[in-house]
């Protein structure tokens, strides 16, 4: 096998997945996969390999895509809870004030 893909970035990314106890998928990457300049094939290096033996493929963009998506949905839960504070905040200051009447 040639060492021509080493020069260029992988087109895909090999990962061992790992379900968590909380539900979640966590992927831990093992190696790199190169497509054929004729695009029939791929050249796969593998760093190491999973006791079950399953390996997933994921293209570089999917995974590039997938963490901007994550961290967009992080930063607006964040500032939905961030508003949601503010406003209790807001109201308790304005409920708990003395109230003078005519």
């Amino acid at each position: 096998m040639s060492n021509d893909h080493d020069s260029k970035r992988p087109s895909h990314i090999a990962y061992q997945v790992r379900e968590g106890d909380d539900n979640k998928s966590y992927f831990n990457r093992i190696g790199a996969v190169w497509q054929h300049k004729d695009g029939e094939g791929f050249n796969m290096q593998l760093d190491s390999v999973p006791v079950d033996g399953k390996v997933t493929v994921r293209s570089v963009q999917d995974r590039i895509q997938e963490a901007k998506d994550n961290a967009r949905d992080a930063q607006e839960g964040e500032r939905r809870n961030d508003k949601r504070s503010a406003s209790r905040e807001d109201r308790r200051d304005r409920d708990s004030a003395l109230r003078y009447e005519r």
